[in-house]
């Protein structure tokens, strides 16, 4: 039997409970939890930390459906998976690994506390023995996602402390993002359309960049000096995102604009809510320090 290969030898080990811990395990590697676990990070812990945090999501995610579409390896037989939600998707390299080796090991590497790492250790095999459990990937499609997030975290710790010419300036920062999504785009691989939310991810890192310097300009927010004022900030954060998700959602309904261009605009829409609209807003509660409330 080819262990990486093969998930027969999982099936003996399913039970009820231990089903309900995989999908609550696997839920921190899917979208949503991702996206609201970076903007609170953003709100409560240290912005430019996030900020980083949200480059490396977004070229990871880039990559991994270039990589899905390039290799178009099949995921475990359909009458093995217990988690419903991968759709048609190809299974080399695993989202899940390279996400969880990517947010956690390089918050680690941030904090730089023995505390953190043992903390990153057990969500990323958590995450990555949840998603061979639920049939969603064989250890194959998880070693190739873990490798690929780690190359990832090599590379990003080399460049992020250089100054690059299109980093010392917005417009070519900008230009730069602009032009490596024109370049994604137009050479994806085996002809395959590229997914949506690549444009999104392109607006959402706009937005980003726009957002951070802008809001550092005119109000120059810091995360809250107390617990209670992080657990209150945190949860009206995500009460104003919740909502702004369904705004998008019916105002996409009711206009239904193209597709890629809706996408785009999405992105840059969320990003320049999380970046400047809740710290204008958490500062004029006083929930967070600024220099300008």
């Amino acid at each position: 039997m080819n262990l990486l290969h093969d998930i027969d030898w999982v099936l003996p080990w399913r039970s009820p409970g231990l089903t309900q811990a995989a999908f609550a395990v696997s839920w921190l590697g899917y979208a949503t939890f991702i996206m609201f676990f970076m903007a609170v990070g953003y709100w409560v812990w240290n912005k430019e930390m996030f900020f980083r945090v949200m480059l490396l999501v977004t070229f990871s995610a880039v990559c991994n459906a270039f990589f899905k579409d390039l290799l178009q390896s099949p995921r475990p037989p359909l009458a093995l998976r217990l988690d419903d939600l991968v759709g048609e998707s190809y299974g080399m390299p695993s989202g899940h690994a390279q996400m969880a080796v990517t947010i956690w090991f390089w918050l680690a590497y941030e904090i730089r506390r023995r505390w953190a790492w043992l903390l990153a250790s057990t969500v990323v095999v958590g995450v990555c023995l949840s998603r061979i459990y639920l049939g969603a990937h064989d250890p194959a499609d998880v070693l190739g996602g873990m490798m690929l997030g780690a190359a990832t975290l090599f590379l990003f710790a080399q460049i992020k402390d250089r100054q690059w010419f299109w980093q010392t300036r917005t417009i070519w920062s900008l230009m730069f993002v602009l032009l490596v999504t024109a370049a994604t785009l137009a050479g994806w691989p085996n002809l395959a359309k590229p997914p949506n939310y690549v444009l999104m991810l392109a607006g959402w890192i706009v937005g980003g960049i726009l957002g951070l310097r802008y809001e550092n300009l005119a109000l120059g927010f810091s995360a809250p000096t107390n617990w209670w004022r992080q657990i209150i900030a945190a949860l009206v954060g995500i009460l104003a995102f919740i909502l702004l998700q369904k705004a998008l959602k019916i105002t996409g309904a009711a206009l239904n604009p193209p597709a890629q261009a809706w996408e785009a605009s999405k992105g840059l829409i969320i990003s320049l809510f999380i970046a400047i609209a809740v710290p204008w807003l958490l500062a004029r509660l006083r929930l967070v320090p600024s220099r300008r409330p």
